[in-house]
């Protein structure tokens, strides 16, 4: 067998098959234990086999290699769920997106009434590391509020509050006008920030995500998109090493 050219060493076949574009490595290890993957023509099952660069690696008879990594940066519209597949009548960011990023994971979902920044990529490995609790990733948002806001109520973000099992709190916040705000989160709880001000009284009128890690919607119009450059790959996996920071208190 050929070697791979994408491989310089050994990886678990979980990891392989994920860069592979078959989905998270979650998703690959129900792959491996139905007994559809198969190495150098025989039946694995077990996840800790790893894979070399000269092995041949099957699904469903179908010889599997490393897609080329690719990562988008698109500036999702309100309206759209940051779903695959999404209720019946509702709208996904993959209606709007080219037949051929159908496959791509997204990473930092926004709800359906948020607008903003989120990475889609098929390389399912940085996917994880970024969604993995302990790769806390910056992730900055404009928010508007229906009344004005107070130093108390940027006390309280601050310190935090109990969500989902978990003390919640924000890493920044900024008063820009009386009831606009700028806030940066390093925790990725659903609808944290929308929550937490509904605690405090606040209905969020928009959400706008305009940064995750070094990447910003500069340039970007809403429904745009555009692949990262090098340097901005670099800078990424960057973010991710250094934003090793432990999980916070849960109950």
């Amino acid at each position: 067998m050929k070697e791979n050219p994408r491989m310089v060493e050994p990886i678990r076949i979980n990891r392989y098959l994920a860069s592979c574009g078959l989905g998270s490595r979650r998703s690959c290890e129900a792959f491996i234990r139905s007994g559809l993957v198969k190495v150098n023509d025989k039946i694995v099952r077990s996840l800790s086999v790893k894979i070399n660069p000269q092995d041949k690696v099957e699904i469903n008879g179908q010889i599997l290699y490393p897609l080329k990594k690719d990562y988008i940066l698109f500036y999702k519209p309100r309206g759209f769920l940051c779903s695959k597949t999404g209720l019946i009548g509702e709208r996904t960011i993959y209606h709007i997106l080219p037949p051929s990023f159908q496959k791509y994971f997204y990473v930092g979902r926004l709800d359906k009434d948020s607008e903003g920044l989120i990475l889609l990529t098929n390389d399912g490995l940085l996917a994880n590391k970024i969604l993995h609790p302990k790769f806390h990733i910056p992730k900055t948002y404009l928010v508007s509020l229906a009344t004005p806001f107070d130093e108390n109520s940027k006390k309280a973000l601050l310190r935090g509050m109990y969500m989902e099992g978990k003390i919640a709190k924000v890493q920044d916040v900024q008063i820009k006008e009386k009831n606009k705000l700028k806030i940066i989160l390093t925790q990725g709880i659903k609808r944290q920030i929308r929550n937490m001000l509904s605690i405090l009284g606040y209905k969020v009128t928009r959400l706008q995500r305009i940064s995750l890690g070094p990447l910003t919607l500069k340039g970007l119009y809403i429904g745009q998109y555009r692949r990262l450059t090098k340097k901005e790959i670099d800078l990424l996996y960057a973010a991710i090493e250094a934003a090793q920071i432990k999980q916070p208190n849960s109950i």
